[in-house]
């Protein structure tokens, strides 16, 4: 009877000892995974395991490949570069700057997680991202009684991604985050409220990370009142470069050296264009390539300011010449179809060239300014074919100078 008392002692002191050690291990093994670094995963990598795009948010649905936009692999990885706290992305329209940051965001998520401020330029920006697929098996689906999950705020293991628009003073100074990211920065507002320029109000609440990241995206637009050019001047100042068959440099396609050739129909005074070619034109060899062999030409990023790096900034600008999707075609066309409307003409320089755009009045087309020619009695000399009156107003008398141009100026 003893014997049996002991036994059933002594099993009842190792089960509770055993409890003990298993409830030990479990809040070690929380500690460990706690300060544990997270997996050595590029956002590049992660994309190609993880990301699937959906018919709702991409052109291109299915698994992420990295072959389909080359130049943004080092764009991503920069996210993932401890050295690195700040990217500036300067980009067309229809090169996958919107994926980029989808990619950053899913990784972060799922790898490193944080939490998470996404400014776009206004809040209905904001709700409409919020409405696209999320990391189903991490961010939970949103629940009226839930206040983590709310239609402009997700929640998730390790942090809370929020989205709010660039007007939005609260959102943008209430709490420290340690990744922001600002969506086509050059459409946000000047200032918050009456509390001052946004994107330094997001800044502020990074201080306490040591290990925080920021990221500015946007198509360019006016020069001199663009807040991305800025931001990338302050960079590494990196453009895609790709490398010519024939000569074998390396140089940024640009459209200053995209030729083409088109047909101008005419129908009830309505002009209409059809462009039969387009080609590049090195500007080191003068040597001709087409569309797909500069697509598909090796290339990489190559930086005018390097030492900007040692500072943990780098900074990228590309156009749509790269891009699987912008056939040069259609940007040539949309160029033609522009000629003498400034508004439409910025728009193309804007989101197809990759240019910022200069407003130096309306610009006409050839016809138009042939048809204002006027026929001027004078005796010029041999070549000048085009003469041009510049007029200063002085206080007491105005003053002219007239200047005769040929060929070649």
């Amino acid at each position: 009877m003893n014997a049996r008392r002991g036994l059933k002692s002594w099993l009842v002191t190792t089960m509770s000892e055993n409890a003990a050690v298993d409830r030990l291990n479990a809040l070690v093994s929380k500690l460990v995974a706690a300060i544990r670094p997270p997996p050595n995963v590029s956002v590049s990598e992660w994309a190609t395991q993880n990301r699937v795009l959906s018919p709702e948010a991409s052109a291109e649905q299915g698994r992420w490949r990295n072959s389909r936009t080359p130049y943004l692999v080092e764009i991503m990885d920069a996210f993932s570069d401890p050295r690195i706290h700040h990217i500036v992305v300067v980009a067309s329209s229809q090169v996958g700057k919107s994926e980029f940051e989808n990619n950053v965001i899913g990784r972060t998520i799922d790898v490193d997680p944080g939490s998470i401020l996404f400014i776009h330029p206004q809040m209905t920006d904001a709700k409409e991202y919020s409405k696209l697929p999320t990391l189903r098996a991490k961010v939970a689906e949103k629940k009226s009684r839930d206040s983590g999950n709310t239609i402009l705020q997700k929640s998730y293991p390790g942090g809370i991604l929020t989205m709010c628009g660039s007007t939005e003073a609260h959102a943008l100074a209430s709490k420290p985050i340690r990744y922001v990211l600002g969506d086509e920065r050059d459409r946000w507002a000047v200032s918050a409220g009456t509390e001052g320029d946004p994107w330094e109000l997001a800044m502020a609440r990074q201080t306490t990370f040591y290990n925080a990241k920021a990221v500015e995206v946007s198509t360019p637009t006016i020069k001199g009142h663009s807040a991305i050019a800025k931001s990338y001047v302050k960079g590494t100042m990196e453009r895609w470069v790709s490398q010519c068959p024939h000569c074998k440099g390396f140089h940024e396609l640009r459209w200053e050296d995209i030729r083409y050739e088109y047909d101008t129909i005419e129908t009830h005074g309505e002009k209409t264009y059809k462009v039969k070619d387009v080609w590049y034109l090195c500007p080191e060899c003068a040597c001709i390539s087409d569309e797909v062999t500069m697509k598909r030409a090796p290339a990489h990023w190559q930086a005018e300011n390097p030492a900007a790096y040692e500072n943990g900034i780098r900074s990228f600008w590309l156009n749509s010449f790269v891009s699987q999707w912008a056939a040069w075609k259609d940007t040539v066309l949309k160029y033609l179809n522009a000629l003498g409307d400034t508004k439409k003409m910025q728009v193309v320089y804007n989101t197809r060239l990759g240019l910022l755009w200069e407003d130096r009045g309306d610009v006409q087309d050839e016809d138009t300014m042939l048809g204002r020619r006027e026929e001027y009695p004078a005796e010029l000399p041999d070549g000048v074919l085009v003469l041009t009156a510049g007029v200063d107003t002085q206080d007491d008398r105005m003053e002219y100078e007239i200047v005769g141009f040929g060929h070649f100026g």
